[in-house]
């Protein structure tokens, strides 16, 4: 595999490291490189310790301002552990400088930081770090390059969050192949979003088995086979909901474990007790059954994505 010099610098252009990095993939939008974590002393933030010899996937980009760095334990007979993920650490920057190879020099990427960093946890959670840094920087900085740099942010967020699926759609497809089992899910505040995670994984077809979009109550009750007493009684929206649709599509595919969502994606659907972003997430296997409450803050599409986003985690820690 093709070697590469990676150089960071500051805003101005000053070198501050350079490191090798091994190609994986490269197209015309970016390119992607396996890398360690400098011999320096152990590190720890963020709730995670970053050791010498961590594995890096790092990627850098032509046509946006960040790159984005993911951090896994140290490899294991060459291979990255999905397992051991620790987060991912994303620079806003100019967007990536490629060089050629040329005069005996190897070729080499130059990334230019502009000091304002996003760290999303191996759990998905993502923080803005070092605004002050970048307000220090900012007279040295173009009005567009501000523009530029605080446009990138959410777009890094998203780009992780996508890395972030990737990571969570291998460990619950090792999870269900170890067991042998299959999975199915049963929608309704999500609208399809968990089956379309899923089988965004090439070869998801070898467990996923389909799903159920019950958004009406009359799916729940005819094809889920949620009790009528349950969506007369505590509602649609509730733990007692949530579980049995979970057993339903159970039943009603086929599968071993099933996953399901209701709630109030909103901006509408608030009753007394109940809130825009409340949702339910429920699971059933052949070994346990749980529900998860949660309370969502966003709007209606973020709602769903976190409700999708919930349900993932759920099945990436089987029993």
């Amino acid at each position: 595999m093709s070697t590469m010099l990676i150089r960071k610098t500051d805003h101005l252009g000053r070198e501050k490291t350079r490191y090798p990095g091994t190609i994986i993939s490269r197209d015309s939008h970016k390119i992607v490189l396996a890398c360690e974590w400098p011999n320096l002393p152990v590190v720890s933030a963020y709730g995670v310790e970053f050791n010498p010899g961590d594995a890096l996937i790092e990627h850098f980009y032509f046509d946006r301002w960040c790159n984005v760095m993911a951090i896994y334990g140290p490899r294991v007979h060459a291979a990255i552990d999905p397992e051991s993920l620790k987060g991912w650490y994303c620079n806003i920057t100019r967007p990536t400088i490629l060089r050629k190879e040329e005069a005996g020099n190897p070729a080499e990427i130059e990334w230019q930081d502009l000091a304002l960093d996003v760290w999303m946890s191996a759990q998905g959670d993502a923080q803005i770090l070092d605004e002050d840094e970048f307000e220090a920087i900012k007279p040295d900085l173009s009005p567009m390059e501000v523009a530029s740099a605080l446009g990138a942010v959410p777009d890094t967020i998203e780009i992780c969050r996508n890395l972030w699926r990737d990571n969570i759609n291998d460990r619950i497809a090792a999870g269900l192949t170890v067991r042998k089992w299959t999975v199915a899910t049963a929608e309704s505040c999500t609208g399809g979003l968990i089956g379309d995670a899923l089988t965004n994984r090439a070869g998801s077809s070898a467990y996923f088995m389909g799903g159920v979009l019950s958004y009406d109550n009359r799916i729940k009750r005819d094809v889920l086979h949620v009790p009528q007493s349950v969506l007369d009684g505590v509602g649609a929206v509730s733990e007692e909901c949530a579980l049995a649709m979970a057993r339903g599509v159970r039943t009603a595919i086929g599968a071993d474990v099933g996953v399901s969502a209701t709630g109030i994606a909103g901006p509408g659907g608030a009753t007394p007790g109940k809130p825009v972003g409340l949702v339910f997430i429920g699971l059933s296997t052949p070994t346990e059954e749980r529900v998860e409450r949660f309370v969502w803050p966003h709007d209606r599409i973020g709602n769903k994505r976190a409700s999708a986003d919930a349900a993932l985690r759920m099945l990436a820690r089987l029993d």
